[in-house]
């Protein structure tokens, strides 16, 4: 029975038909373990073996031919490891693996401008999705995954996955991929003479699912060429107690050891489709040597059964990995060091109102009793402030001590009691570190030893994180532990500061240092404040309101529960990188629905077109390093996607360059910084500059009536203009004379923008709000009669500039061929009747108020909506605000639901004409059983 169920699956395979089982091939030097894949035959040829990433690979001297049974032409996935003999700045051309030639096939190589290509081409198109891969360095793995897919059995992007990493992913353009059946070959070629490299575990999927963020992960895992693991006690990435209390769980990791690093192989999340999601746990086996000591689930929790010591062990493939555990009572005390005020405070720490060197300051420190026994008298707590030499972000071993070592002692203090002492120091002239720590010494056998020191920087701004107290009573009082491996609230709160100052610090400042992010952030007080999370700048609620100007707050978090206590809730996260960075939502971009109005020579919408798809499910196409997803649902610059926990350099300048800069939101003007001058620099398909290229800009403008969905891009650009002979388009420091018309292009609305270009008379409505939309802009670039959109926010500029030394010149690489002449600009006219001024539509609704019972079914009629001009509207929405009814929201004139539940709904209707916005109108429907 087995044996015949195995024929048909291989028979499905070889068909090419849909199936989860069918779905995945390997080669025949896979050595890992790949769920319900058929394994490759050997080729007869004689092949050259070479060690591995798991086992043994190929040495790619000499082309190696491999059936490939799962081949689709609407939708493919290759995966493999690469260990090149040659650095990727060689400037030579190795081609790494092809399927048919260069008129309808696929190809991978690394080329002679140091980029690694992967190439879709069918008859008469071609589609580039590449990288610069000149950092690379001979006899290093590298994991390689590239991706065709479609969407709605339409062509649609080529993801290029580098080492976990989405590095880029064009659209295809509605070309055809691949044609199976007018290859002659549809075997795999993996090499040929010029390649110089080992390749090892190959895997070919034809049916990945509607996103493949956690397949790519997954193949990452199982096949990565550690040498060695290790039990991770802090796998929150933050300070976390190494010991297990009593009757409590605490969450283990797992590291493995690759080439001279140590990388991360598990996170745990609530809360988002998160990095957590997608890591190496169930690839993991757990296990303790006593279960009366301890026991241990299969991701890694433990929970402590009675006091004792056990050993937990954790195996990845061959590899074992051990970690001796310790039980401890849970009666004991618990000093908790909450946080440290640093006084005085001045009127507006946004201008630089600060102390002067040599003026007396004093940090406060805040110590609790979370634990569940009596402290005794005489603990000490030590103050140090070092200097911050090496300006990475962290305290390092040898940085010197800039002022005498300051002791205090704390006197008894009853479970939940708290004391307060202070420390006076005197400014210093350079950036400092400012360190308490609370039984330095470890004298006191307490419950957790991983919540008595607090350190910030000088130049650190200050935070204020509230917090309901029956929350946090009621955390302590039910003993529920946390992930530090505390029963305090403060500690759960630092650790969401602590884990954004850590992807700060790790994934911004190496590709940034020196003038890249100058600023950091600390808890300045964690107080008492109902509704809210972290400050919001509005304390007419707030029945104590604390003795601060305004502007030491900021948008935040209006969630007062803790969702998951042993894992980083990816939501809170998400709303500190509003919080603390300043980084915005970017909702409805690029093209889940009418959001780019944007028309073609024909007078179409290119949304919803072949070059610019609609995309109803945010997991159709993969995380990017550019700007989210290309494209999706929610843009996201890339903190804000799912929080993004996997720490990668990309997020560079997404926290922006702060350098001398913090105004009412502190951190929130990302265009600030964005150099004066900007140049794009336009490459065609085969990574040469592009001259004559007509390059489009448009900049994202903020609908004033709501903020999730209201981004959307006019049809009239701000900057027009060619490329040079050298492929540049330097942004002129005016925006389009002759296109766009400040007059008449007014923003709806109060929100204050900027023009990081400069330059401009006044700020309009397409002029980058660096405040809401995160400057977001769309490029169009035509080339002779092809065109291409490239999705691109203001701070990728910042990228380039810090990473390459260079004055905003970003690479937008394209699948545009060369044009024989200059591509001429075109403009569409604009209406003489909107020319001198466009007033905004009106949106009319017959009946606002509206008795309906459950189950009912009603209609809202909004037809009678006009524009003053006559224009058509481009645009119209319903959006249920409030209450329980069916459909959500509807894009049309009349909106047709029913009521799900008694009750009150209150809906918002508006429309847009293209370039302005109707009041909205709101109407209220009331429900009755």
């Amino acid at each position: 029975m087995k044996q015949a169920v195995l024929a048909v699956l291989v028979l499905t395979a070889l068909l090419g038909v849909r199936g989860a089982e069918a779905a995945v091939a390997t080669a025949w030097f896979t050595d890992a373990e790949v769920e319900g894949a058929s394994r490759g035959k050997r080729p007869a040829v004689a092949v050259h073996e070479a060690p591995g990433a798991v086992g043994k690979g190929v040495w790619l001297d000499q082309p190696v031919a491999i059936d490939n049974p799962l081949l689709r032409g609407g939708q493919g996935y290759i995966s493999f490891w690469i260990r090149p003999n040659w650095n990727g700045n060689d400037g030579k051309a190795h081609r790494l693996l092809r399927i048919g030639d260069g008129r309808n096939g696929l190809l991978v190589e690394k080329s002679a401008q140091n980029v690694l290509r992967f190439i879709m081409a069918s008859p008469g198109t071609t589609t580039a999705s590449r990288a610069d891969v000149s950092h690379w360095r001979a006899g290093e793995w590298h994991h390689v995954v590239v991706v065709w897919m479609e969407f709605d059995g339409k062509p649609m992007g080529l993801p290029l996955w580098i080492d976990r990493v989405a590095v880029a992913g064009p659209i295809a353009g509605g070309t055809t991929f691949i044609d199976p059946g007018a290859l002659d070959d549809k075997r795999i070629w993996l090499g040929d003479s010029m390649a110089d490299a080992v390749i090892d575990e190959l895997v070919l999927r034809n049916d990945i699912g509607p996103g493949h963020t956690d397949v790519v992960y997954r193949d990452y895992f199982r096949t990565a060429p550690y040498s060695a693991i290790r039990i991770d006690p802090e796998p929150h990435r933050v300070a976390a107690d190494r010991r297990v209390v009593q009757g409590h769980e605490k969450q283990f990791g797992l590291e493995g050891w690759l080439v001279n690093r140590a990388e991360k192989m598990t996170d745990f999340t609530a809360r988002y489709g998160c990095w957590g999601d997608f890591d190496a746990k169930p690839l993991i086996k757990w296990s303790t040597s006593d279960s009366k000591v301890a026991t241990v689930d299969e991701n890694g929790l433990v929970t402590g059964k009675t006091v004792g010591r056990c050993t937990l062990t954790a195996e990845f493939r061959d590899l074992t990995a051990t970690y001796e555990l310790e039980v401890i009572p849970i009666e004991q005390p618990d000093l908790c060091l909450a946080y440290v005020e640093r006084l005085p405070r001045y009127l507006d720490e946004g201008d630089k109102k600060g102390p002067a060197v040599g003026d007396r300051v004093k940090a406060v420190a805040h110590v609790y009793n979370m634990g569940f026994r009596p402290s005794p008298a005489g603990v000490p707590v030590l103050f140090e402030l070092f200097a911050d030499r090496n300006r990475n972000y962290r305290i390092d071993p040898g940085e010197p001590l800039l002022a005498q070592r300051q002791t205090a002692r704390l006197g008894a203090l009853q479970p939940g009691g708290q004391a307060t002492l202070t420390f006076e120091w005197r400014w210093p002239s350079e950036p400092a570190w400012v360190c308490v720590t609370v039984d330095a010494q470890g004298a006191l056998r307490e419950l957790c030893e991983a919540n008595n020191q607090r350190w910030f920087l000088t130049t650190a701004r200050p935070m204020w994180w509230g917090y309901i107290v029956e929350e946090m009573e009621r955390f302590h009082r039910e003993r529920t532990i946390n992930f530090v491996g505390s029963f305090s609230t403060f500690d759960w709160a630092q650790a969401h500061a602590q884990r954004t100052e850590l992807m700060m610090r790790d994934a911004v400042y190496p590709s940034t240092s020196p003038d890249g992010v100058r600023d950091s952030i600390y808890l300045d007080i964690i107080a008492p404040k109902p509704e809210i999370f972290a400050g919001d700048g509005d304390f007419r609620d707030v029945p104590q309101k604390p003795e601060l100007n305004r502007s030491f707050w900021d948008g935040g978090w209006p969630n007062h529960e803790i969702n998951h206590p042993l894992m980083y809730d990816s939501g809170v996260l998400h709303e500190l990188g509003h919080t603390m960075l300043a980084l915005p939502d970017l909702y409805g971009y690029p093209v889940c629905e009418h959001r780019v109005y944007l028309k073609d020579e024909r007078g179409a919408f290119y949304a919803g077109g072949p070059l610019m798809p609609f995309i109803t499910s945010w997991k159709c196409l993969p995380r990017t390093r550019a700007a989210g997803f290309v494209p999706c649902n929610e843009g996201y610059s890339s903190l804000m996607d799912a929080c993004h926990l996997w720490l990668d350099e990309s997020n560079a300048a997404k926290i922006q360059h702060f350098a001398g800069f913090r105004g009412q939101r502190f951190w929130g003007v990302q265009g600030k910084f964005v150099p004066k001058q900007n140049a794009l620099v336009v490459l065609d398909v085969n990574d040469r500059p592009l001259p004559g290229a007509a390059v489009y800009v448009y900049h994202v403008t903020q609908n004033p009536i709501r903020d999730g969905g209201a981004k959307y891009f006019h049809d009239r650009a701000k900057f027009v203009g060619n490329t040079d002979v050298a492929g540049r388009f330097v942004f002129p420091s005016r925006t389009d004379g002759a296109w766009d018309d400040a007059e008449t292009d007014t923003f709806d609305g109060a929100i204050a923008v900027s023009n990081p270009f400069g330059g401009a008379e006044r700020d309009t409505a397409g002029t980058p709000s660096v405040w809401s939309v995160d400057g977001l802009l769309l490029v169009r670039i035509v080339s002779g009669v092809q065109t291409e959109f490239y999705w691109l926010d203001l701070t990728e500029f910042n990228i380039a500039c810090f990473r390459n030394r260079d004055v905003g010149v970003y690479p937008i690489r394209t699948s545009l061929p060369p044009s024989a002449q200059p591509t001429p600009i075109v403009r569409p006219a604009i209406p003489e009747a909107i020319r001198r001024e466009n007033l905004k539509p009106v949106a009319v609704v017959e009946t606002t108020e509206l008795t309906v019972r459950v189950g009912e079914t009603f209609t809202l009629d909004g037809s009678r909506s006009h524009d003053p001009e006559g224009q058509p509207f481009v645009h119209a929405e319903w959006r249920l605000r409030e209450g329980e009814a069916e459909p959500h929201e509807v894009t049309g004139l009349v909106y047709t639901g029913k009521a799900t539940g008694a009750g009150e709904l209150e809906y918002v209707f508006y429309v847009n004409d293209g370039l302005r916005v109707s009041e909205a109108v709101w109407v209220k429907v009331q429900v009755k059983e």
